[in-house]
């Protein structure tokens, strides 16, 4: 191929690319024959616009699922407030005050959940080296129970991760577990298939097979959830997934004699250690 061939697809690729915007990332620069650096680069510029793409339409169904998230429990509030002004008679002010309190706890869930995952995409700094087991066992100490927490973790279970991010998941996964458990919180660190797994069980309700993969789509939370949170954003799970995979690892829901069980999976340092230092906290 002519040197002047080669200026003329480099010129394509160039004119295709000046086309493409925010608004429009469904164009794709042409892919010249063969295999050389030319045929990669432009392959490669489409899988990148693929991404981008992809991430883009996530971002625009994110956006407008949380502005309706938000409008309605904000004309919710408006609607009850200008109620109880034009007829106060008639309306039991104690009652709309309770009312709009509680939709005012979940505003602020939303909002709260909202800045974590932003703070979490933005985060600079690099992984660092956490014992996994360490961290699990702090976690369960600082929580305020409204049941009794077992936590079996070794010490020695080593990954690499964000230590803030990973408290978030922990901690929205045992205070999920509290809220759900009749009597008691089952908390294990334990060996996976290729890595180790984090799992929080209960002896609540649990969740229905159909459901467990809905309780981790943003502002989805069942009636029982619901019942139990009012104030609750939706956005807990689904944030504690997103961590996850950052993290290279899986949050499911698995099968339990009784309550819900979450697992998080995470890749380890290394090999699971043989001899592991053996810790079970009752809290």
């Amino acid at each position: 191929m002519s040197a002047t061939d080669r200026l003329a697809q480099l010129e394509a690729i160039r004119a295709q690319i000046s086309q493409i915007t925010v608004s429009d990332l469904s164009l794709r620069v042409p892919v010249p024959p063969g295999d050389d650096e030319i045929t990669r680069l432009a392959t490669t510029t489409n899988q990148t616009l693929s991404q981008l793409d992809g991430a883009v339409e996530q971002l625009r169904q994110f956006a407008s699922t949380t502005s309706h998230e938000l409008r309605t429990p904000i004309a919710g509030l408006r609607t009850q407030l200008e109620e109880a002004l034009l007829y106060p008679d008639d309306v039991d002010a104690r009652q709309t005050l309770q009312t709009a309190l509680t939709t005012a706890d979940r505003l602020e869930a939303i909002v709260n959940d909202l800045l974590l995952a932003r703070l979490r995409a933005a985060d600079p700094r690099p992984p660092e080296k956490i014992d996994l087991g360490e961290l699990v066992t702090a976690e369960v100490s600082a929580q305020s129970k409204s049941v009794p927490m077992n936590v079996h973790a070794p010490a020695g279970v080593e990954i690499h991760g964000f230590r803030m991010q990973l408290i978030r998941v922990l901690g929205n996964l045992l205070a999920n577990a509290q809220r759900h458990a009749e009597s008691s919180v089952e908390v294990t660190v334990e060996p996976a298939d290729d890595g180790v797994a984090v799992a929080v069980t209960d002896d609540g309700p649990g969740i229905p097979l159909a459901h467990r993969e809905r309780v981790f789509e943003r502002f989805v939370r069942l009636d029982d959830g619901h019942r139990r949170d009012p104030g609750g954003s939706g956005l807990g799970l689904a944030i504690s997934r997103d961590i996850a995979h950052a993290h290279h690892g899986t949050l499911t829901v698995e099968d339990s004699p009784r309550g819900a069980r979450f697992v998080l999976g995470l890749p380890l340092i290394s090999g699971y250690p043989t001899t592991p230092a053996k810790r079970t906290v009752r809290a």
